[in-house]
């Protein structure tokens, strides 16, 4: 990639300025302002216009960013350092219009669209899960098809759209039906019972889907659980795309959400799972949805929001070395 053409639909990202300190490396410090030779590019969604529950998903993105990028770029588990090559750039937000849903998804798909084309990997910050159909859109006119997808979830997000209304239940059922994506390619991570009606049950069975409740999540060991759902994801495919509803988790962990989920994940083994997920060479991005800042007085789901947007870019910043998982990333991908 030489140049990255102009998107008329973004907006630059707020700066929050970070106290320096060379022997402290914060994810701030690694954000360039040239798109062009980036590997992951932070794109923001404020919008939370169909959201099925409690709004305020829209003020997310600007309340992760402040958290993430004042993370540092240091992983002392895996030993990655980011600042050790990872290239960041933060493309703004999408203009989004809060009245027509319709525009908005429209222009999300063609940012996606063209950051995909340009090879970079995307980190898109929600905004409401309705989004995640314009954006696996758009990657998958950047990139082909087919796509893999890991969903992680307390719900299936199947609805039918009654009288074409999209809300935030409907973004994998309606990608489903245009052949977007296949579920034989699809893995739901985090389903709880009594969140799910048994009809979208039978929805995902004969779609294929391969289903992980929550349960399984808990008492599964993160490796083993990475290396099945790779190979679901994987086989046949591009690539794939991990979109992360953040409702997912215990609803202790993360009260700050439209719909919170008792007896959700749990944050380290979801952070373990993303950041090993990540490190594929195959992943070309993440989403990181419904996380509500109005709703959450203390902070702790904007915090591990920026957590699950940190193990991500770990995850990445593994590419090109032994991971946790065991798979040999190879070289990070520069277009």
């Amino acid at each position: 990639m030489t140049s990255f053409p102009p998107l008329p639909w973004l907006r630059p990202p707020e700066r929050s300025p970070v106290p320096p300190d060379p022997r402290d490396v914060r994810i701030a410090d690694l954000l360039q302002t040239d798109p062009a030779g980036a590997h992951v590019a932070v794109i923001g969604i404020p919008f939370d216009t169909a959201v099925i529950g409690r709004r305020g998903a829209r003020e997310a993105p600007a309340a992760i960013r402040r958290a993430l990028y004042r993370m540092a770029a240091f992983d002392l588990e895996s030993g990655v350092d980011l600042a050790e090559g990872l290239r960041l750039v933060d493309l703004g937000d999408v203009a989004v219009v809060h009245t027509d849903i319709h525009e908005t998804h429209r222009r999300v798909t063609a940012v996606l669209r063209e950051v995909t084309r340009q090879g970079l990997r995307s980190l898109v910050l929600g905004g409401d899960h309705s989004l995640s159909y314009a954006i696996l859109r758009g990657v998958i006119e950047g990139l082909g098809k087919p796509l893999g997808v890991i969903q992680f979830d307390a719900h299936h997000d199947l609805r039918e759209p009654l009288e074409g209304e999209i809300t935030s239940g409907t973004p994998f059922r309606r990608l489903l039906e245009e052949g977007l994506i296949e579920g034989r390619h699809l893995v739901q991570i985090g389903l709880l019972g009594g969140r799910n009606s048994r009809a979208y049950y039978e929805v995902a069975r004969w779609h294929g889907i391969r289903m992980i409740p929550a349960t399984h999540v808990h008492r599964e060991d993160p490796e083993v659980l990475t290396a099945q759902v790779l190979k679901v994801v994987t086989a046949g495919t591009l690539g794939f795309f991990i979109s992360f509803d953040m409702d997912v988790f215990e609803a202790a962990c993360a009260p700050g959400v439209s719909a919170p989920s008792p007896g959700g994940l749990l944050p380290a083994s979801a952070l373990a799972l993303v950041r090993r997920l990540a490190a594929h060479p195959a992943c070309w991005g993440m989403d990181l949805m419904e996380t509500a800042p109005p709703l959450d007085p203390d902070g702790r789901t904007v915090a591990l929001a920026a957590a699950v947007a940190w193990a991500f870019l770990i995850g990445r910043g593994m590419v090109g070395m032994k991971s946790e998982s065991g798979i040999d990333a190879g070289p990070p991908a520069v277009p």
